[in-house]
């Protein structure tokens, strides 16, 4: 034991390990630590610091012993979206690129075309209608109507957000507002649904959506732009303009560059006629990026991007006082200024391998507050969520087996005050302090994944997670997934997995003093991870190239889920203390069946039916929030003439709110008309929802469209215009 200790804590492995075939040095890297980290009695802060200390620098040193057999590509962000055959490549599911209709995990995949003619200036609007989602900013009213996303019957923070594969921060009460991610700079979407934590860790239980972006597709001058005029005074400027060039600049080799830009504005909805309350909130959101990249040697990529984000919605209340004519108004401002920094290096070694490196810091800053007018009785809120994070990838393939391995580490925290004026017999009074305790934490992460061809047709995929967080210990996650080709246009899926969650600053230090309205909410320092075992499976035909038929099965466990307490309450002096704890849990499960055909060059039409069912183990009654049903349908035809004729309708079914309650069913249409002006360039106009349905602002857990009717016209274009 003690050769093992010294071993672990000196400067790396032993030279007789460093000689050893690649699959068996990797192999024997995991069990070394994994057996050390098990050692009993260890404390979490040792565990941390072993981790730290020798786990990633003998991942590096690994890479180079095994190039020699190696041959892989870069394994995620290609600026390459098609293989040799045009179709689509995908990352997400495997961190590997493979074909999207052979992949091993089943990936949808939503291109920046396909966001276009479904109207969406946003990710929110892209995937509003995909099949097997719920994006419904109705079902989070009480967060200021952020548009979060359910997979599986999960929801808000049990899905992970990525931008080029890094976690998103800064979530409004566990959800990421996907309203606020711009499709100005956006390449595709990539969806994989079911437990993915063996290789993207927390959050993962439901599935992961990752939003691409990617250098230009040509070289030269380009550029891309697109204004657009909505209902309610609406406006969306979207571009961007890059240059690439063919060739060397300097100690660069082609070097490229791209500048991004997002506005977007839209008036407030008036709550009742002739009163000044807003039920949406007035919404400006702009952003500003940067891009570039270029070889430094022809075996080496460095890739930056930089991004900067400001929400601005402005709400407004009011309220009658007895005895007083005039109503009450308050001003109800909240402010989101988020800065993404992202760094990736590839270095592609001898027979092809490569290692990915990639470092990234997010600053979160953002204010609530309410204002009321002619009054210094006022609060403000403030929050400051910060991750800085490192990832080293490498990808070795082997003959018929390639295997991944990578390691983790971030850095988070979070804090939140509040500033109060409150009236007293001498003047007002303001103070200021936390509201939650400033939280920093860490997390550090080893995974690893073997994808073995088998056979000709058949491909298995084994994969693990160990992940060390410095507050609640370790998680493992363990997933196999397989692919079976049992015809040249038939594949079958299967996959099962480990999800888990961390628990989030404010579920660990949340304080949210109510007391006036007679109730108080404390975190939980002592919360550990909620986990789940998921199963998937799908069975995919594509009789012809432009046809494809697929029916998929899921079936979810979840355990320890948490959440507030409310059967538990501590009362002091009238007042009720409620705390979060690990106390719940659940199943979904469901099915869908998808149908996409081209008969003709000038027609394709697609159609999905989704079911989704849960159960609440605790309470033994449904999920509240989840539609069991739901069928979407699309057509586009091309009838001649430079036209393009979109059309999408979706059908959701009313959902379980509670005993006596259900949230109402509704029917979307989504319409647009678009006309080619010149090569590159299409004049359109259209309707989001056209059929109007909106959501009753006095009915609790109303998930119908908060926003109605939207209609618009614009025009985008792309340069050069000829290709």
């Amino acid at each position: 034991m003690g050769a093992r200790e010294n071993r672990a804590g000196g400067a790396g492995l032993a030279p007789s390990m460093m000689a050893r075939e690649p699959a068996i040095e990797l192999r024997s890297m995991l069990r070394l630590l994994r057996s050390d980290l098990r050692r009993p009695g260890m404390p979490r802060a040792t565990r941390m610091a072993r981790l730290l200390r020798w786990g990633c620098p003998s991942l590096v040193l690994a890479i180079p012993s095994v190039a020699s057999v190696a041959r892989a590509d870069d394994a995620r962000g290609s600026a390459n979206t098609k293989d040799k055959d045009g179709e689509t490549v995908v990352v997400t599911g495997t961190r590997t690129p493979e074909n999207v209709q052979r992949a091993t995990v089943k990936t949808d995949v939503v291109t920046r075309e396909e966001a276009d003619r479904r109207g969406a200036t946003n990710v929110a609007e892209a995937l509003a209608t995909q099949p097997g989602l719920q994006v419904n900013p109705g079902s989070y009213g009480y967060l200021g109507g952020v548009s979060a996303l359910q997979i599986q019957g999960f929801d808000r923070d049990r899905v992970l957000i990525l931008e080029d594969g890094e976690r998103v921060v800064g979530d409004v009460g566990g959800a990421v507002d996907l309203a606020a991610i711009p499709t100005a700079d956006l390449e595709r979407i990539e969806v994989v649904v079911g437990p993915t934590s063996s290789l993207y860790g927390s959050a993962a239980l439901g599935g992961v959506v990752n939003v691409i972006t990617a250098p230009p597709r040509r070289p030269g001058l380009s550029a891309r732009a697109r204004a657009e005029y909505r209902s309610l005074n609406g406006v969306v400027l979207q571009g961007n303009a890059s240059a690439k060039k063919d060739g060397t600049l300097g100690p660069l080799r082609e070097p490229w560059i791209g500048l991004d830009g997002n506005y977007s504005r839209l008036d407030g909805v008036e709550r009742t006629p002739g009163l000044p309350d807003l039920r949406i909130p007035e919404t400006n959101r702009r952003m500003v990026g940067l891009r570039a990249g270029a070889r430094l040697t022809d075996t080496m990529d460095v890739r930056v991007r930089l991004r900067a984000f400001r929400d601005r919605l402005d709400g407004i209340e009011s309220e009658k006082r007895p005895t007083i004519e005039e109503r009450f108004i308050t001003d109800l401002p909240q402010q989101t200024n988020r800065y993404t920094v992202h760094v990736i290096h590839v270095t592609k070694l001898r027979s092809g391998a490569s290692l990915r490196l990639t470092m990234g810091r997010q600053q979160f800053d953002n204010f609530t507050a309410k204002d009321r007018r002619g009054s210094p009785i006022d609060e403000r809120r403030d929050r400051e969520h910060r991750m800085q994070s490192f990832e080293a990838i490498a990808t070795v393939p082997e003959g018929t087996r390639t295997w991944v391995a990578g390691t983790r580490f971030e850095a988070e925290h979070f804090e939140q005050s509040l500033t109060r004026t409150v009236s007293t017999r001498a003047a007002p009074v303001t103070t200021s302090g936390p509201e939650v305790v400033p939280l920093t934490f860490g997390v550090a992460a080893f995974y690893a994944q073997l994808s073995w061809k088998v056979t000709e047709t058949l491909t298995v995929m084994p994969g693990i997670r160990t992940e060390l967080h410095s507050r609640y210990g370790e998680s493992v996650a363990p997933r196999l997934a397989a692919s079976w080709q049992i015809a040249p246009r038939v594949i079958a899926r299967a996959s099962a997995g480990r999800g888990f969650r961390a628990p989030s600053a404010k579920e660990l230090g949340f304080v949210f003093d109510h007391s006036f309205y007679g109730y108080r909410i404390n975190g939980n320092r002592d919360l550990f991870p909620e986990k789940s075992w998921g199963v998937n499976a799908d069975l995919t035909v594509t009789p012809m190239k432009d046809s494809m038929v697929r029916g998929s099965v899921f079936y979810n466990w979840v355990e320890d889920l948490i959440d507030l307490d409310l059967g538990n309450g501590v009362f002091d002096g009238g007042v009720a203390t409620y705390s979060y704890t690990n106390f719940g849990r659940a199943r979904t499960a469901g099915g869908q069946v998808d149908a996409r055909f081209k008969p003709t060059s000038w027609l394709s039409a697609e159609s999905s039916y989704a079911y989704t069912w849960t159960r609440d183990d605790v309470n033994d009654q449904p999920l509240p929030g989840r539609p069991p049903h739901s069928v979407t349908s699309a057509l586009r035809i091309e009838p001649g003439w430079m036209l393009e004729l979109y059309v999408r309708a979706r059908v959701v079914t009313s959902s379980f709110l509670g005993e006596d309650s259900r949230s109402p069913g509704y029917q979307t249409v989504d319409v647009r008309m678009g006309r080619t002006l010149w090569p590159h360039s299409q004049a359109y106009l259209g309707a989001l929802n056209l059929l109007d349905v909106k959501q009753d602002p006095g009915r609790l857990g109303d998930t119908r469209p908060p926003l109605g009717r939207i209609l618009y016209v614009g025009l985008r274009a792309d340069f050069p215009w000829e290709d």
